[in-house]
């Protein structure tokens, strides 16, 4: 939620900081870097996904560009701690559509697709089987697919004539499947209320609504 309020924030300030003046059309890609993914990509509970994610968004014409986005993480390289052997990494290719290439502020709507693949072990954990029954154990692999596609809302904001910062927000779908193996001593149980469970507790597959907000930081490269 903090990371919500903060974007919503900064949003108004990246309008307020740019003139209204139209400008010639720009032919211009960028190199980005997400500043949040390392530190906040996490679904609840104490087990978070941290990833460093860099991308590459290439001018097609004055109205469109497209981008795509790759990250990897780790327990090696992770910034702030994770599950034992914690592994990821995802694919996000995107197409942007200006909507007036003439202002100093892009404003843009886009679509992304995603793949998220994720490895970890789990150590003294419960989950949900694919049959419901409430499960402990004190070992356990896990592993996590997800896919979908998410309409988005952005907007890249000019901090000097080569650096700026791209907000978004957008709202879409996802499939997931979680499964678990290699186990150590595992058991059912009685189950334990748990409210706002996180994404690795229930085995199987899922479709849900993905939400999605970011900032990256870009650096422009004029063709």
């Amino acid at each position: 939620m903090k990371n919500i309020l903060f974007l919503i924030l900064l949003m108004p300030i990246g309008l307020f900081a740019q003139t209204k003046k139209d400008i010639e059309p720009r032919n211009e890609s960028f190199i980005t870097i997400d500043i949040l993914s390392p530190f906040f990509s996490h679904y609840g509970g104490r087990y978070y996904t941290p990833r460093w994610r860099l991308g590459y968004i290439k001018n097609l014409n004055e109205k469109a560009k497209i981008g795509i986005d790759i990250g990897y993480g780790d327990a090696n390289i992770s910034l702030i701690n994770t599950g034992d052997k914690y592994s990821l990494w995802e694919i996000r290719p995107e197409y942007y559509r200006i909507i007036n290439p003439k202002r100093k502020t892009l404003k843009y709507f886009a679509v992304e697709a995603f793949y998220i693949n994720q490895k970890e072990r789990f150590i003294s954990q419960h989950f949900f089987d694919e049959q419901n029954n409430y499960r402990t154990f004190d070992k356990a692999d896990y592993s996590r697919q997800k896919f979908g596609v998410i309409p988005k809302f952005g907007m890249f904001i000019n901090l000097s004539n080569q650096i700026g910062l791209n907000l978004y927000t957008g709202i879409g779908i996802s499939y997931r499947i979680n499964k678990y193996s290699n186990f150590v001593n595992l058991i059912e149980d009685q189950y334990n209320t748990e409210h706002f469970r996180p994404y690795y507790r229930n085995e199987g597959y899922k479709i849900r609504v993905e939400f999605t907000f970011g900032m990256k930081l870009y650096y422009r490269i004029k063709n």
